[in-house]
């Protein structure tokens, strides 16, 4: 009797073991605005688009987030973009897709100086933009307005593509902030 009720104690604490008791949550689904640039202050805004797309991705993975189409969320932007990012343009085009996460960011411009009169060459570089997002699930808006300046070596801004690099940093801690508000309650 013992023997055959260790057997069925090891039996149960396996099927309990592989097989979870909690239901598996939806992915909420993210709907990322195409990025907006002011065309006479931006160059290469095809590289831009190509980093932003990519962190979103890398960002908002599969299991966790369902990245909407970019036409299902181009279709319910006007037709020039969005004039403003504030939190009624952001819920309506929540409302209009049915996703949870709105993610949207314009980059007004991005300068790199030589200053060759310092006393060693220095290379400022000068990021303007805003970016903006809305949780409906915790009801947090997000609006930060940014405006990047660093003095680097002539080599380095140029070698590594610096305004990229504060680019991309500064959209992933924008984003790590909506994720981290959808993680509050």
């Amino acid at each position: 009797m013992r023997k055959a009720f260790l057997l069925l104690c090891m039996s149960l604490m396996m099927i309990f073991a592989h097989f979870p008791f909690t239901g598996v949550a939806e992915a909420s689904r993210v709907a990322v605005v195409p990025i907006q640039f002011n065309e006479k202050e931006v160059e290469r805004t095809s590289d831009f688009t190509s980093y932003y797309w990519d962190i979103m991705i890398e960002m908002f993975k599969y299991p966790e987030y369902d990245l909407l189409d970019e036409e299902a969320v181009s279709n319910v932007l006007p037709e020039q973009g969005l004039s403003s990012f504030d939190q009624a343009t952001l819920k309506d085009i929540i409302n209009k897709t049915d996703s949870e996460i709105v993610v949207a960011m314009r980059l007004d411009s991005i300068t790199i100086d030589d200053d060759s009169f310092a006393y060693e060459p220095i290379t400022k570089v000068y990021v303007k933009g805003e970016y903006a997002s809305y949780n409906r699930l915790t009801g947090k808006y997000f609006l930060k307005k940014f405006n990047l300046r660093e003095e680097v070596e002539p080599e380095l801004a140029f070698k590594v593509d610096y305004p990229q690099r504060m680019f991309a940093s500064n959209l992933r801690r924008c984003i790590r902030r909506t994720v981290d508000m959808k993680s509050k309650k």
